[in-house]
């Protein structure tokens, strides 16, 4: 990937094709950027300075599965069995670091805290946004410890990236919940009450 600094500030393409093209990057990374919210997207122009600048902080990086999964028709007993010994093996081997593992626990764990539907009162929703904080930073705290006590010299990174997913899944939860709360409130002929 070319970096930032090699763009002007209004260097830009008029496609997301041209700008992946221009930075040597998968298109699928560009329209990332553009849904996680990149001011690169303006109008019709695509800014190549922001959005280089998005890919190299790591904000970009999207939830992979490390190695094939078995799934359909594939996913019998026996060859689940062996992916799991592969993940196993991986694992002691070293191919399969700390730091990946925990961020793989880590996007469940969010999934799980976001799939769970806001309290019915604002003081509940506040409640429930205080508690999500207070777990999500424990959670962070530890698995950075225990990356730093098994994979020291990915910690630093993985402690990086947590904190990002971490922020975007708070977003999300407390966007969702003044989304509800607007439509329990809001309708036709009434004001919208966001409470959040």
């Amino acid at each position: 990937m070319i970096e930032a600094r090699a763009f002007g500030e209004r260097e830009s393409t008029d496609s997301m094709t041209a700008a992946a093209a221009r930075l040597g990057v998968p298109l699928s990374m560009i329209k990332h950027c553009k849904r996680q919210g990149c001011l690169a997207f303006r109008g019709s122009r695509v800014y190549l300075r922001p959005l280089a600048e998005m890919i190299a902080s790591g904000q970009t990086e999207t939830d992979t599965i490390l190695f094939p999964v078995p799934t359909g028709p594939e996913a019998s007993p026996e060859r689940i069995s062996e992916f799991r010994e592969l993940l196993r093996v991986s694992i002691r081997c070293g191919f399969l670091r700390a730091s990946e593992i925990f961020e793989i626990l880590l996007k469940q764990i969010i999934d799980r805290l976001c799939g769970t539907s806001p309290a019915a009162t604002s003081a509940g929703s506040k409640r429930e946004l205080e508690e999500f904080d207070k777990l999500t930073v424990a959670i962070h705290q530890g698995f950075g410890l225990a990356s730093w006590l098994l994979d020291d010299d990915a910690t630093d990174e993985y402690l990086r990236r947590s904190a990002a997913a971490l922020e975007r899944a708070r977003k999300k939860f407390s966007q969702s919940h003044r989304v509800r709360r607007a439509c329990k409130y809001g309708g036709p002929g009434r004001r919208e009450r966001f409470v959040g």
